[in-house]
């Protein structure tokens, strides 16, 4: 009884914090021709070019170029609600989170009607598995902006992670049909297609994905996964391997190991898949999946003690989303003790096997 493939992040339930409110300052006012009427002059015109090479930076990760471009500009321009944004991303891929989410409601208050700093909002607090809020802050930015790839992309991820599956692939489709060159958007597309196992279409976007951004080790795992599943497995073995040589730096999947090492054990080649689910125990220490299949490895090895301490370790590790179930991990017990010769400890993972329920989707299963 195998386990399922490692896939997407799972939905924690969060208290949703209150906003915290600022009072706004920097605000410039010029007066105009006629000495009694004043006019707000655009508190972000004087910057532009640095506003825009500093959000290329935050975009490619260069955070250091990024500090040298914003932090000169931090006591000038607080009444700019772009420079509040860049400055907040900043902040947050330092790990100021505090100061981050206070400069994201500046900017959310300076600019009400601009969809960016909602976006952002929500991508931070996404970031920060804070979904509630991210729910409510993706839902303000695309009813300002109904249009915005990025806002798109980000409320199809979280309604699919809420199991609202045909109104994520709505936005998903939309997003790439507005930004076909979007790599992320074919990727969450993907990912969508993936969860309801339609893997013809799920192939056709993760390729879509590496002929964009060649250097996404995801893109080929889930790829590669796909065409396993559609019974191509020398094609499959090609894209873990592509995966595996491009597995570094911001984009870095930490299951890659595990499936290739399924994948090699499948076919039978047993030292290779150690090789594989040996990093993968040191690259995801708190999966049940990948104990379980490093127990099932052992077993297939005769190294029955080993596989005890993994298949009791799997047993002893939460997983919510159900890619392996307590049925399937007693079963793997019932077998090793067997083999190492222990009935009463063989009887009562059998014992286990015979009375334990199988969750239904409805009952929080997760699909894959």
């Amino acid at each position: 009884m195998g386990g399922k493939p490692i896939r997407t992040e799972r939905l924690r339930s969060t208290r949703l914090l209150p906003m915290l409110c600022f009072c706004l300052s920097g605000a410039a006012w010029v007066v105009g021709a006629e000495p009694q009427v004043a006019r707000y002059a655009n508190p972000c015109e004087e910057i532009e070019a640095q506003l825009s090479f500093a959000q290329k930076a935050l975009d490619r990760g260069q955070i250091t170029e990024a500090e040298r471009i914003l932090t000169p500009l931090e006591t000038s321009y607080s009444g700019c609600s772009e420079f509040l944004v860049n400055l907040a991303r900043l902040r947050a891929s330092q790990k100021d989170l505090i100061t981050a989410q206070q400069l994201f409601s500046r900017a959310s208050l300076l600019a009400p009607q601009d969809a960016r700093p909602y976006y952002y909002l929500a991508q931070f607090h996404f970031s920060q598995q804070h979904y509630r809020q991210a729910d409510y802050f993706s839902e303000r930015a695309l009813a300002l902006d109904p249009a915005y790839p990025a806002a798109l992309i980000l409320r199809g991820q979280i309604l699919a992670m809420k199991r609202q599956t045909a109104a994520a692939r709505e936005l998903l489709e939309k997003a790439c049909k507005l930004d076909p060159d979007d790599p992320e958007a074919h990727f969450q597309l993907g990912v969508l297609y993936d969860s309801r196992q339609l893997h013809s279409e799920a192939v056709e976007q993760f390729e879509r994905v590496i002929s964009l951004r060649p250097h996404d080790p995801r893109a080929y795992d889930y790829l590669a996964l796909n065409l396993e599943s559609l019974g191509e497995p020398k094609k499959a073995e090609g894209n873990y391997l592509k995966g595996l040589q491009v597995n570094d730096g911001p984009l870095f999947d930490f299951f890659l190991d595990y499936n290739y090492g399924r994948f090699l054990m499948k076919g039978n080649q047993l030292a290779d898949s150690k090789v594989y689910l040996d990093r993968a125990l040191r690259l995801a220490p708190q999966t049940r999946a990948v104990y379980y299949e490093h127990g099932r490895l052992n077993l297939r090895l005769q190294k029955y003690k080993e596989a005890h301490v993994d298949a009791e370790r799997a047993l002893s590790l939460p997983d919510p989303s159900g890619n392996v179930l307590d049925l399937q991990v007693y079963y793997l017990l019932a077998t090793i003790y067997t083999r190492l010769g222990n009935t009463e400890l063989a009887q009562k993972y059998a014992g286990l096997c015979r009375t334990s329920r199988v969750p239904t989707p409805a009952q929080g299963r997760g699909d894959r």
